[in-house]
């Protein structure tokens, strides 16, 4: 994975490809896939919008899951 410059604050890096749409502060990626970050911490939280309603994806130090709202 690639880093740029977080377009927040200059001293801070950013996985490449993450969108700050609002300042919830949870990454968000067009993709699932993209969205499971490499050697996330426990409790890192994402969110995908390639779903139709979106998808909030947390790792819990051994996998990534993800909250099921459609229920």
């Amino acid at each position: 994975m690639s880093y740029i410059q977080d377009p927040n604050n200059s001293k801070k890096q950013v996985a490449k490809g993450i969108t700050y749409p609002s300042t919830s502060f949870i990454p968000v990626f067009s993709t699932d896939a993209a969205a499971q970050v490499a050697k996330p911490a426990k409790g890192t939280m994402t969110y995908s919008t390639q779903q139709t309603h979106g998808r909030i994806y947390i790792y819990d130090g051994s996998a990534w899951g993800y909250l099921n709202l459609d229920a």
